[in-house]
């Protein structure tokens, strides 16, 4: 879906750049943000692989375990960016 938008970006960019930052930042608001629950982050960034998979229905069909295994790491990053802030924070106060 993400190609509908940047006809011309990079795929090796979405996956190893725009995702992971996407993970980061979704990590840091279930944080600090009291309404934006971790497991709403985790989901949710379990699905960031839609973005740049779901471009039509036979391309999803065909990278459904690449969506399994990116939406797995990109929830991991978001839970340790979680973990982490919540030791670091919970250290200095």
């Amino acid at each position: 879906m993400i190609y509908w938008w940047f006809d011309h970006m990079n795929p090796l960019f979405a996956v190893l750049v725009l995702c992971p930052i996407i993970a980061v930042v979704l990590g840091v608001c279930s944080y600090f943000a009291n309404w934006f629950r971790l497991w709403v982050a985790l989901v949710i960034s379990f699905m960031l692989p839609l973005l740049y998979i779901a471009s039509d229905l036979s391309t999803l069909g065909s990278n459904i375990g690449a969506w399994f295994i990116y939406g797995a790491a990109y929830s991991l990053i978001s839970w340790i960016v979680h973990r982490l802030l919540d030791a670091i924070v919970g250290y200095k106060t």
